[in-house]
C-alpha cells in the first residue's frame, strides 16, 4: 500500500543518511564518530567516502578531492558539516517530479543504476543554504552499488547502549529566513508546523519553529536569531559555519543514562547545567524514575507532562560548530520546551566564559 498522500506528498519513508564533508578521512572528525560508537559498514575508495552506522543511523563521511564534487564545494565554502540530507522514499522519480512541481529547484536529475544488488534511483533538489536534499529509492540490503561492504572494522568501539535512530535534526538560518524555510518544508514536503519557540537569554535570543511529517519520520526544528548582527548562539554558528547549516543532530537511545555514561567515559564533553536546575525538578508537573543525583551526574535535562517525559542533553561542538543531542523518550513527544530556557542559558554562559559575549 502506497504511503504517498496529501500529508506525505513525496512519499518519504525516513532519513536515509546524512553526508558530512571534510578535507581528509584522517582528521579527528572521523575519530569523533568512533568515539560516539559508530562503525564503518561500507566504503567507496574512489570518492574517499566511508559509511559509518549505528542502529538505523547512517553518516557518510566524504573527503572527495574533486573540486567539482558537491562535498568539496561545500567544504570550501563552510568547512566541516552536513552537506547533504538524503531521504529514503517510496518512489524516487515521483518524489523528484512532485518536488519540482511544488517549486523546488532541481539540482541532480533522476539517476537509475542497475546492479547485482538491485535497482538504485536517486536525484537531488536544492535544500536550505548550500545543502542538497536527495531522494533515494534503493534495496535495503546494500547501501550503494559503488560502495563496498566492510565486514569488520578494527577501529569500531560500539556503545554498550547504542543509539537507534535520528530523532530530529535542527537547522540554523539567518534573521528573517526562518519563515522562508518553514514555508519551503510545508510547500515542498507537505510538513506541518508543530511547535513555536521565542527564547530570551540575558543578552540574546532566538526564535524557532518545528516542522515535521505527521508520522514523525522526519522532524526539523528551524532556528533564527532574534536580532540581526547579534552575538547570539545562533549567530555564532552562522558566523563559524559561514552561513546556514545543520546545527545539531538528536540521537535517540532506549537508555540515555547508560549511553551518556559510556560517552562520558570516552571523554565526550557535554554542556554544564547549573545545580539549580536539578533543585527545581521535583517542583515540576511530572515525576521521573531516575534519581535527581543521577540526572545531575549525567547532565541530563528532563521535561514532560502527566503522561510521560523525555530526557536529553547536548554535547559541545564536535564537527565544525555542529553538536549532538542525546534523547530518550518515555511516552513524551515534545522537544523539551521546559528545557529550552535552561539550555539557552547554559550555552550563553559558555559563550561568556569563552569571551564571545
Amino acid at each position: 500500500m502506497s504511503i504517498i498522500n496529501a500529508t506525505n506528498p513525496l512519499g518519504i519513508l525516513a532519513i536515509d543518511h546524512l553526508e558530512f564533508c571534510t578535507d581528509s578521512l584522517q582528521t579527528k572528525t572521523l575519530d569523533t564518530f568512533y568515539q560516539f560508537g559508530f562503525e564503518k559498514s561500507f566504503e567507496h575508495l574512489e570518492s574517499h567516502s566511508e559509511l559509518l552506522s549505528q542502529g538505523q543511523i547512517r553518516f557518510v563521511i566524504t573527503a572527495n578531492p574533486d573540486k567539482n564534487h558537491h562535498s568539496q564545494k561545500y567544504f570550501n565554502l563552510h568547512g566541516e558539516g552536513v552537506s547533504k540530507i538524503s531521504f529514503l522514499v517510496e518512489n524516487a522519480e515521483h518524489a523528484l517530479l512532485e518536488a519540482v512541481k511544488r517549486g523546488a529547484h532541481l539540482m541532480e536529475p533522476l539517476k537509475i543504476i542497475e546492479s547485482e544488488f538491485g535497482t538504485y534511483k536517486y536525484g537531488c533538489i536544492q535544500g536550505f543554504g548550500d545543502l542538497l536534499n536527495e531522494f533515494v529509492e534503493r534495496p535495503m540490503a546494500h547501501f550503494r552499488p559503488q560502495f563496498k561492504k566492510v565486514d569488520y572494522d578494527p577501529k569500531a568501539k560500539p556503545l554498550k547502549q547504542r543509539f537507534s535512530r535520528i530523532d530530529h535534526l535542527t537547522n540554523n538560518v539567518a534573521k528573517g529566513e526562518m519563515r522562508k524555510w518553514v514555508d519551503f518544508y510545508k510547500q515542498i514536503f507537505g510538513m506541518q508546523v508543530t511547535r513555536y519557540f521565542d527564547i530570551k537569554g540575558q543578552k540574546t535570543g532566538l526564535e524557532s519553529e518545528v516542522v515535521q511529517l505527521p508520522n514523525g519520520c522526519v522532524i526539523i526544528p528551524i532556528n533564527e536569531p532574534s536580532e540581526s548582527n547579534s552575538k547570539s548562539q545562533i549567530q555564532e554558528f552562522l558566523d563559524l559555519h559561514k552561513g546556514p547549516g545543520v546545527q545539531h543532530i538528536a540521537l535517540m537511545t532506549a537508555d540515555i543514562t547508560a549511553s551518556v555514561e559510556d560517552l562520558q567515559s570516552r571523554g565526550v564533553k557535554f554542556l554544564n547545567i547549573p545545580s539549580t536546575y536539578y533543585e527545581n525538578i521535583p517542583k515540576r508537573p511530572f515525576s521521573v524514575e531516575e534519581s535527581i543525583d543521577l540526572l545531575e551526574k549525567r547532565q541530563l535535562l528532563v521535561d514532560g507532562d502527566n503522561e510521560g517525559y523525555l530526557l536529553q542533553n547536548f554535547t559541545e561542538a564536535y564537527v565544525g560548530p555542529l553538536f549532538f543531542e542525546t534523547i530518550q523518550r518515555k511516552n513524551h513527544w515534545g522537544f523539551g520546551e521546559g528545557n529550552f530556557q535552561a539550555l539557552f542559558d547554559a550555552i550563553e554562559l559558555d559563550q561568556m566564559k569563552r569571551g564571545y559575549l
